[in-house]
């Protein structure tokens, strides 16, 4: 499924905002003086505004001096963009892929990205909702409903936000309590007998309390088959509910307060083998899948006793999710006061076969238990004039009990057991000031500071033969790490002429260290954490808008210096020479590229957008394990200089788009089609590498003027291209893929009253 970042940019109305009622920093962004405002606003054309809050402030996004995309409502809905794997269609630069199918996915943004299916180690893309941080990378399981926006933000985060990162931030905005009683619903119908209905009530109940009700449950859509047992697999079984209460007992004062939770009951994705797998025997190979849409599973009777499944259970990925958050913003004379405390609590319990076949070659089971506490504070500018600024602390609590289970018992005759607990504190204090110098002049600066303490408690990895404990020594009671460390921002914005902008940005970003934790014999040496990374952003762009051809094209350029990148390797088992899979940091390398975004609507009703991207990198400094030696009857790895070599990542990245309004008396007929292309993914090792693929979809929608209700049709993958989001092994010579969904089709009846 395709899309692009609008068709045409949309309005978004701030009164539907965080602080709509409150004259605060954002509302100061009215009070700038008139030649400000001048070129912040644009004239009457159909390239609309857009207002964003990604620098903690209401603002036009051509006006931020840094890389941003906007993927506004009426985008996901015509893109039928139902979770957050379906978010890369629609921005450029941004790849999320499901780690070997698990219900867990890896953000990256720019080529900057960590490919990891364990549930302890921070992303390097932060993930917002409503300006609460979630750094648990399975804590957010795919559902969207009830958006606003979705705002992504490319290059290193931290001077404003709750964590750092050195990919960029996905900020999600969900649609707020409104002032007049509204009420909705839509229901939905496509291929594979999948389903999905979501609606809200909104409104107030007194003059200074207002609510919002959303939920949505997604079912059906089972599209893979295993033909050894002619089942299907992949039915969805979701559903989530939330509640948004605004109070303001006067216009300087206001409390937010949301109550969120979801259930997931789903199967997994399975993978299917696209070589013959040759971890049992190189000379009599099991075959390959017959197609990319089958797969096949089951397990040992050993491991399922293990587990506590079934050994024909099919994979499932449950996730659950349930907290609360509440802000407070205190409007002062000078300056706004806002707390913003939360509570998330996630739990995932999974089962997955990673080997296409029904027997005990690389199963595994994931059993995670997870909260988040974290409160923000911050104290911000009110005021008019040229210098605007925000400083505040953060402080974030995370605490994790984690248990992986791995079957291997008809490869290596054993299973894996290994548990652990983990807890995380950050502190941080950060702070960023503009001063226009001219009203055509900005500088903007910012700091960051950062402690954190990673501690790993109770760490097992044991090896079960028959269900007994072989290795009851492997066992590490306590390994931490800590650091400290600054990020940063400086940027210089010049309107050159009305509606256009040149910037210069430099920015410093940090990723969290973590452990390996999965996959090694040796404890010793899944608890040496791997270090922080570093990154160092330099990017130039321009942003343009021309009113009377109804255009806007922003484009930018950035290179970035990488240290200690955290890239998976592998070490070898000194027992059975297997390949394990294994974090280390690589010491230098290097990244460059650039983004493009176009809209234009030529005729009143037609709109055309277009985004691409280009990435590419290298390693300057690094060494990494590329296979295995047997000495003295112990096996060992041999490392290789890779200095030089292409970091894995799809070079190039082109999203477009096309909408038409025909009008037929008092009814609208929106017809679109649209389309995302990625280039090859290189990588390390050649069983890794991702080919390209282009996707096609259409959109097709009937409703009457500004009418209370629409009849849509929507296609995803129309020329049903066969094609895979992800690649790789888990045990050597079984190499597996994940294949994209084929094409599809939904049919949706939406109402509003």
């Amino acid at each position: 499924m395709a899309g692009i970042v609008a068709m045409p940019v949309t309005t978004i109305s701030y009164a539907q905002d965080t602080k709509s009622s409150l004259t605060s920093e954002h509302s100061a962004a009215s009070k700038k003086k008139p030649k400000l405002k001048k070129l912040s606003s644009v004239p009457a054309s159909r390239v609309e505004d857009v207002i964003v809050t990604s620098e903690r402030r209401a603002q036009n996004p051509q006006n931020i001096g840094t890389s941003i995309s906007v993927i506004s409502a009426k985008v996901l809905e015509n893109r039928n963009i139902n979770n957050v794997f379906d978010l890369q269609y629609a921005t450029p630069s941004l790849q999320i892929q499901p780690s070997y199918g698990s219900g867990q996915y890896t953000y990256t943004i720019r080529g900057v990205g960590f490919s990891n299916y364990s549930s302890n180690n921070s992303p390097t893309v932060g993930i917002y909702i409503d300006e609460v941080a979630n750094p648990i990378p399975f804590g957010i399981n795919g559902m969207m409903f009830d958006m606003q926006r979705v705002e992504v933000l490319r290059g290193p985060q931290g001077t404003l936000y709750g964590r750092n990162t050195t990919g960029g931030a996905i900020n999600y905005i969900t649609n707020k309590p409104t002032e007049t009683f509204k009420t909705g619903i839509t229901a939905q119908y496509g291929r594979f007998d999948s389903g999905k209905v979501d609606g809200y009530i909104s409104g107030p109940i007194n003059d200074k309390l207002r609510f919002r009700l959303s939920g949505q449950t997604q079912q059906g859509g089972a599209w893979q088959y295993n033909p050894e047992t002619q089942t299907h697999l992949g039915n969805v079984n979701r559903g989530a509910a939330r509640l948004l209460v605004d109070y303001t007992p006067s216009n300087t004062l206001k409390f937010e307060w949301n109550l969120h939770g979801s259930r997931d009951r789903s199967d997994a994705i399975g993978p299917y083998a696209w070589s013959p797998i040759t971890s049992l025997s190189k000379t009599n190979p099991m075959p390959a899948s017959a197609s990319r849409y089958d797969t096949r599973w089951g397990t040992s009777e050993q491991f399922a006793k293990e587990v506590g499944i079934n050994p024909d259970q099919k994979p499932y990925s449950h996730i659950d999710t349930g907290g609360t958050s509440l802000r407070l913003d205190k409007q002062f004379q000078n300056f706004t006061l806002t707390n913003l405390a939360s509570y998330d609590y996630m739990q995932r319990n999974e089962y997955d076969n990673f080997d296409d076949s029904a027997l005990s070659l690389a199963d595994v089971a994931f059993r995670t238990r997870a909260n988040v506490v974290a409160d923000e504070l911050r104290f911000s500018s009110n005021t008019s004039g040229r210098f605007h600024w925000i400083g505040g602390i953060y402080y974030g609590h995370q605490w994790l009990n984690d248990r992986y289970q791995s079957g291997f018992e008809a490869l290596y005759n054993t299973d894996g057991d290994v548990r652990y607990s983990q807890e995380v504190n950050t502190i941080s204090g950060f702070g960023q000031v503009q001063y226009d110098i001219t009203p055509k002049l900005q500088v903007v600066g910012g700091i960051r500071i950062e402690h954190e303490k990673r501690t790993l408690n109770n760490a097992y990895a044991h090896y079960l033969t028959a269900g007994v404990v072989t290795n009851p020594q492997n066992y590490v009671a306590r390994q931490s790490q800590d650091y400290t460390l600054p990020s940063a921002k400086f940027s210089i914005q010049y309107h050159p002429m009305a509606h256009d902008m040149l910037y210069f940005t430099f920015s410093k970003g940090i990723k969290s260290g973590g452990f390996t934790v999965y996959n090694t014999s040796d404890v010793n040496q899944m608890t040496n954490p791997f270090k922080p990374e570093q990154l160092y952003s330099f990017e130039v762009g321009n942003k343009l808008v021309i009113p009377k051809y109804n255009i806007k094209f922003n484009a930018d350029f950035f290179y970035y210096d990488y240290f200690d990148r955290q890239v998976q390797s592998k070490v070898y088992s000194p027992t059975t020479g297997s390949a394990i899979g294994l974090f280390v940091n690589a010491p230098k390398s290097h990244m460059f590229g650039g983004e493009y975004e176009f809209a234009w609507s030529p005729l009143p009703d037609l709109h055309i957008s277009q985004s691409g991207a280009y990435v590419t990198g290298a390693y300057d400094k690094f060494s990494t394990v590329v296979g295995a030696q047997k000495v003295n009857g112990v096996w060992t790895g041999i490392s290789q200089n890779v200095s030089g070599r292409t970091i894995d990542v799809p070079h190039f990245t082109a999203n477009g788009s096309v909408d038409y309004t025909w009008h037929a008396g008092r009814y609208d007929i929106v017809t679109g089609m649209d389309y995302s292309l990625r280039t090859t993914d290189h990588s390390l090792t050649a069983v890794d590498v991702l080919p390209g693929y282009t996707l096609w979809g259409g959109y097709i929608s009937f409703a009457p003027h500004n009418g209370p209700w629409k009849i849509e049709g929507i296609g995803r993958n129309i020329t049903n291209k066969h094609y895979d989001v992800t690649r790789g092994y888990f045990v050597g010579g079984d190499n597996i893929a994940v294949a994209g969904l084929p094409a599809t089709w939904e049919v949706r009846l939406r109402a509003d009253f």
